[in-house]
């Protein structure tokens, strides 16, 4: 077993002090214990800008000259001055390849066909092309060569629809030789070729991860030799010695769901691990008579990983190590052990080993239980996921983070990958364009907006599969930007919802040109992944809907009740124009309710004066009153309340001369019915010019009578009691004469009257009656007509 072990060396995060890295590979490949067959890289590896949290505010000469150490560095690593002894892999590149490598980065990459040709090689000869072909293909699967001696470990990001986040897992061979590299005088070479599983996980790494989880969940799959990752497992915190967990926590302590990542340390179990390196926790130290912060070395005790059904046994044990920034000899010294940036182990494949060598190795090892269980989570009654707070239930936080992804993985589809156990019915959704029974329309309509030059936006949906909401803005344009999308725009939340706590599940990207549209929209093929979340693009439709070829002319679609279907009614929409003022709504739509109130009151004092006491107002006749309903300040738009259904039709016909309502007339605007404020004009509102008056449906609890039912609907009529006990014509009042009483129908009822003109008079009364035509609903009207009618053809037969 031993002649297939591997050498390995881990470092922490380099941040472009490459020269450091070099010198200390080096000088390992020499020593006693070396050489050493590959060196792992967590963290930053080119990031520059890293280097400035490490030290102390306004240190600006100090960032300068890590600065310029790692421009220098970069320098030569392009010159060629600066090699490395062995091979170094990493996964996060930072801020991004020094100048003059020669090498583009992935995102750059994606931006060209496979068809392309490079023409800026022009002064190549075949030789020299047919040499880097040859080197290309001999790298291995997964991985990107940058340099001699230096890979960066990518995968499957190669796909031209994944932006971002990378997480895989590959096979590395060891020894990994590079053609371009130099040998290192005195180095041994290694007699036996081994391979390393290798997971990684890119910055930010969010769930699910479908190449990931497809290869550690395979039934053949023993675990990972190595995960490398920029984060911490959620939990980790757990497996911590006393004095690395005081020294993580601090002094005042914490807990271990403040620190780390959750979908780490989900994919941290599902590889099954048995080392895990990541960046060091930075801490405050004592440098050169200065307060900094360092990365330190922390080592967790190993943890058995449970029985899986992917894995047979109890499982293998692991172990997390987190790995200190690069740094010059000098100040390593300083820093001691405690804050090292480089480890070495001696790893046996996990293919290379029975079952009884990997329960050997893990009884060798004082074990303790895996930090990444369900078990091992702190239970919070409210826990937080991606800045929406909600209640647990009780579960723990990977329980209700499991469920909350499961659920939207669930939404992804009916069925296959997308599908769980509780969604086994057929999915109602619409089929795919192109597939069986798809919709031909959606696919003319993407073919016609594909050749529409106007259009420079594109539909992005499936926002709702992230339940840690962490596809933001900002992490969208990063993904988009490279493709040349200027804006990002998200629906706005309804019903008057704060912004922060509403999740829409689309938005949309605009371009400066359709040509750039069409370019994003054609190299992801409709579809692109970040965050390891996948997302669906579309063309949107055009602002003006026009239809597009064989498509018959689109109909106007009715928005607004008519006066015959708002029949039963009392209310008006009212909605203000885009010219006003947002913080002026309230005091405009309570200048509409004066407006409408005095409309009213003018209609039914025709010739009347406004200083005449015989002018009836809204005072003293409560027909005449009108509230007002605003649902929401920052809307333009509410509502206004009559007494009865007339008295609302009677204000639509005057303010818009239609009675199913439109735009207020100017005329009633310039010279409206409210009084000055010198009380001997009207006054001018014409600064409400665009508003507009239509019907609305009647408010919750209001009845086809008018009256409030408070949402009671009984199938019987009941008419309230009058409290005017002495009219002579209220059925309720003990002075009625019922005898009188000819007939009783439902809005009306025929009687005598106590004193007739002559014998044959009769008196047609409403069952609620009031003191003004106004408040006559058009059911009572109809039936009262239909009673005048009756008499006057019994009149006819009897006299």
């Amino acid at each position: 077993m031993s002649h297939n072990k591997a050498k390995v060396l881990f470092v922490g995060p380099v941040n472009g002090q490459l020269r450091h890295l070099s010198d200390k590979l080096r000088s390992l490949q020499k020593s006693k214990a070396g050489p050493f067959d590959i060196c792992l890289c967590a963290g930053p590896f080119f990031r520059r800008t890293e280097q400035a949290k490490d030290t102390p505010s306004g240190d600006e000469s100090e960032i300068e000259r890590l600065r310029r150490i790692a421009a220098d560095d970069g320098k030569s690593l392009v010159d060629g001055s600066l090699t490395f002894d062995l091979p170094v892999l990493f996964v996060d590149e930072g801020d991004g390849f020094p100048e003059g490598l020669g090498v583009a980065s992935l995102t750059e990459k994606l931006k060209k066909d496979e068809d392309e040709i490079d023409l800026e090689d022009e002064d190549a000869n075949d030789e020299d092309v047919a040499r880097d072909d040859a080197e290309d293909e001999k790298t291995p699967d997964g991985l990107l060569r940058i340099a001699p001696n230096l890979y960066q470990l990518v995968g499957e990001a190669t796909r031209p629809n994944v932006l971002d986040s990378t997480a895989d897992i590959i096979s590395v061979p060891v020894p990994l030789n590079d053609p371009k590299a130099a040998e290192t005088e005195g180095s041994k070479k290694r007699d036996v070729s081994t391979s390393l599983t290798v997971g990684f996980l890119g910055p930010n790494v969010r769930l699910p991860c479908k190449s990931f989880d497809q290869k550690a969940k395979h039934t053949a799959f023993l675990g990972c030799d190595i995960l490398i990752s920029s984060e911490w497992g959620q939990g980790t915190t757990g497996a911590l010695t006393k004095d690395d967990r005081a020294a993580v926590l601090g002094e005042e302590g914490g807990t271990d769901a403040e620190i780390g990542s959750y979908d780490v340390s989900e994919l941290v179990a599902t590889s099954r691990a048995r080392y895990h390196i990541a960046p060091g926790m930075n801490v405050p130290i004592q440098v050169d008579e200065a307060v900094k912060l360092r990365r330190r070395f922390t080592a967790s005790l190993p943890y058995r990983y449970p029985a899986t059904s992917s894995a047979s046994g109890d499982g293998h044990a692991g172990r997390f190590l987190a790995i200190g920034s690069v740094v010059s000899p000098a100040e390593a010294k300083k820093l001691g052990k405690s804050f090292k940036f480089i480890h070495a182990v001696g790893i046996v494949p996990l293919s290379f080993m029975d079952a009884n060598e990997r329960e050997a190795a893990k009884e060798a090892k004082a074990v303790v239980e895996c930090p990444y269980t369900d078990a091992s989570y702190r239970v919070e009654n409210s826990i937080s996921a991606g800045g929406s707070n909600f209640n647990s239930g009780g579960l723990s936080e990977a329980q209700a983070r499991r469920l909350a992804q499961e659920h939207a993985m669930s939404e992804m589809g009916g069925g296959g990958d997308g599908a769980f156990r509780w969604q086994q019915r057929p999915s109602r959704k619409r089929p795919r364009d192109g597939a069986e029974g798809g919709d031909s329309e959606e696919a003319q309509m993407q073919a016609f907006e594909a050749q529409n030059p106007e259009n420079r936006s594109l539909f992005l949906h499936g926002l709702h599969r992230d339940p840690s909401m962490i596809l933001n803005v900002d992490v969208l344009m990063d993904a988009f930007r490279p493709f040349g999308c200027i804006n990002i725009r998200f629906p706005r939340p309804r019903g008057g919802r704060p912004q922060h706590s509403f999740k829409p599940s689309y938005a949309f990207l605009d371009f400066n040109t359709h040509d750039e549209a069409l370019n994003c929209v054609t190299n992801l093929n409709g579809e692109a992944v970040i965050r390891n979340i996948m997302l669906n693009i579309k063309w949107s439709s055009s602002p003006n809907k026009r239809p597009f070829p064989g498509q018959p002319p689109l109909t106007k679609r009715q928005n607004r009740l008519t006066e015959a279907e708002a029949a039963d009614s009392m209310t008006l929409f009212v909605r203000l124009p885009q010219t006003i003022e947002q913080s002026a709504y309230g005091a405009e739509m309570e200048t509409i309710r004066l407006l409408a109130q005095g409309t009213m009151e003018d209609e039914l004092n025709v010739g009347v004066s406004l200083d005449s006491p015989d002018r009836i107002t809204a005072k003293d006749e409560p027909a005449l009153r009108v509230s007002v309903r605003h649902p929401n300040t920052d809307m333009n738009y509410g509502f206004l309340e009559f007494s009865s259904h007339t008295a609302a039709l009677t204000t639509a016909v005057v303010l818009t001369g239609n009675q199913d309502g439109g735009d207020l007339l100017p005329d009633k605007l310039v010279s409206s019915c409210l009084i000055a404020d010198d009380n001997s004009s009207k006054k001018d509102v014409s600064h409400l010019t665009g508003v507009c008056m239509y019907w609305a449906k009647g408010s919750q609890g209001e009845g086809s009578n008018g009256t409030k039912n408070y949402g009671l609907n009984l199938g019987s009529k009941h008419f309230p009691a009058d409290s005017r006990t002495d009219c002579w014509f209220c059925l309720a009042s003990p002075t009625c004469e019922k005898h009188l009483i000819i007939s009783v129908l439902e809005e009306v009822y025929i009687t005598l009257p106590k004193g007739g003109v002559n014998e044959y008079h009769s008196l047609i009364v409403p069952v609620e009656h009031g003191g003004d035509g106004a408040s006559v609903t058009r059911k009572l009207e109809s039936e009262i007509g239909s009673i005048k009618t009756k008499l006057r053809k019994h009149a006819r037969a009897a006299l």
